[in-house]
């Protein structure tokens, strides 16, 4: 008999047809198969309930309400001792299971993480990480800094999540909702990391309307926890370098669509809160192609 990994691997789908099986077939290729597999149908009219059931998996459906709820709902039928989170159109490489649960063990840790190959249509193209160099541990201070997280590599103690309040459902956390959770759960226990990526994570063309929530989201993430540490000066100084560098990166997706107003609107207020020699840079960038 095949051993399982005493996982629940929880998988938020919407419309997720055209990726689902490859998903589900590599957790049933795992070296250690999870030993419970939750499809959460988040309001999908295509077929991808008829897929995961054909496939094995539990199958729950519910009304649309965002991954963060659909994430939330797996984690709700989890029975098992560790849970992790793989996106509908992520897949992980065939010991992903049995690695992250192994090293869980040995170090006694509540979460783990791992870089990830990115894929965009059917290319791999690199490292989601391989620009930088991350730490074996993920401290609340590092991850102001920037997430260096994929969601869909992350396996975790299932009490920890739980402990930390699972993902915020808030439509305002739509694609920061996972960031948030590891901002709450690095604040208790640093999450380990490794740079072996063990997940394939598919990357689809964002929009401007995307980048622009995703600021919104990781500023109100960030208002909570200035809050919380309100007066203590090296975390209100991480927050504000953390704001001004989502707002470069808006601004420079603003400057290739040819948007210089408003991309110099989002440059200002980065620099105000945080002079940086890449937002000079930018500004000047900007006047120059007029």
């Amino acid at each position: 008999m095949t051993r399982t990994a005493p996982v629940t691997v929880v998988v938020p789908a919407f419309q997720a047809a055209p990726f689902l099986e490859v998903t589900l077939r590599a957790l049933q290729t795992q070296t250690t198969p999870p030993a419970q597999v939750v499809v959460v149908d988040d309001g999908s009219t295509d077929d991808t309930a008829a897929i995961a059931e054909r496939l094995g998996a539990t199958v729950v459906r519910q009304q649309q309400r965002g991954p963060g709820a659909a994430r939330n709902r797996g984690l709700e039928l989890a029975t098992t001792e560790f849970v992790a989170f793989c996106d509908a159109d992520d897949w992980y490489v065939p010991d992903k299971l049995e690695r992250a649960v192994d090293r869980l063990v040995e170090l006694g840790a509540s979460c783990h993480a791992t870089d990830a190959w990115i894929v965009r249509g059917d290319r791999v193209e690199g490292r989601k990480n391989e620009r930088r160099s991350v730490p074996h541990v993920l401290t609340l201070e590092y991850l102001l800094l920037g997430n260096p997280v994929v969601c869909s590599s992350v396996v975790a103690r299932r009490a920890a999540v739980v402990k930390a309040g699972g993902f915020d459902e808030s439509p305002d956390l739509v694609a920061t909702e996972d960031y948030d959770l590891w901002l709450r759960m690095a604040a208790e226990e640093p999450i380990a990391y490794s740079s072996r990526p063990m997940t394939f994570y598919r990357v689809h063309e964002g929009s401007l309307s995307a980048n622009g929530r995703f600021l919104r989201g990781v500023d109100r993430i960030l208002e909570r926890i200035a809050h919380h540490h309100e007066g203590e000066a090296h975390f209100q100084t991480l927050i504000k370098r953390r704001r001004a560098a989502v707002r470069l990166d808006l601004a420079w997706d603003l400057l290739g669509e040819g948007r210089h107003g408003d991309a110099d609107k989002v440059i200002a207020e980065a620099q105000a809160l945080a002079p940086t020699w890449k937002g000079f840079k930018m500004r000047l960038r900007s006047l120059l192609r007029r």
